[in-house]
């Protein structure tokens, strides 16, 4: 039988939307789990916007974020199971504590990393984002949110992550601020790449 042209555009249009007759289909998101240890005690509805900001940053690079509240304050009784799994590169740590007892208020956080580049916790200092705050004027919530991503940023790029354009700076200066207002501070092209191939080497 012979079909034409008209038709032939019409029936593979129509073949590349039906369910499992595409020739491929996409990719699911990668996800990391994270647990949250809030010892600054950081109020919940700050801390849960901050989340929203960091986890809306990585689905920019294609990456899901699951949260899991591992915070001293809910009892041991109240925690997930979660909290005492064993921590790899799709299951990672963040710590917000008030402040750095090593570090001046210029530094935002620590990612703890060995020999290898490889680590999966980090601590936030919440202190300097509140510093920042004040003089930036810039939301404490979103603030937060960027310096979440960037320590775990670390924990998925490994060592010398810092970059000279986006979310990887070292320093937020002007520029940096103004994107991050606008939400345009992000991770960049070839860390979305190493992203992906870094998750997908995670056994599922």
């Amino acid at each position: 039988m012979k079909l034409s042209k008209t038709k032939w555009v019409a029936l593979a249009l129509l073949t590349a939307t039906l369910p499992g007759l595409s020739q491929s289909a996409p990719a699911e998101m990668p996800q990391i789990t994270v647990n949250v240890y809030n010892d600054a005690r950081v109020p919940e509805q700050v801390l849960a916007k901050a989340k929203g900001e960091a986890a809306r940053i990585f689905r920019r690079a294609d990456v899901k974020i699951i949260w899991i509240d591992c915070s001293a304050a809910r009892g041991p009784g109240a925690r997930d199971p979660a909290c005492a799994n064993p921590m790899d590169r799709s299951h990672l740590a963040v710590r917000i504590v008030p402040w750095s007892s090593t570090s001046g208020d210029a530094v935002f956080g620590v990612a703890f990393l060995s020999s290898e580049g490889n680590g999966a916790y980090t601590d936030v200092f919440y202190d300097s984002v509140e510093k920042l705050h004040s003089e930036s004027h810039a939301g404490i919530p979103i603030l937060l949110g960027h310096v979440i991503a960037h320590e775990m940023g670390h924990l998925l790029l490994g060592t010398n992550a810092h970059t000279g354009t986006g979310i990887m700076r070292p320093k937020w200066q002007g520029e940096e601020l103004q994107s991050l207002a606008m939400g345009k501070l992000l991770f960049t092209p070839p860390q979305v790449e190493s992203f992906k191939a870094r998750l997908s080497a995670v056994p599922r």
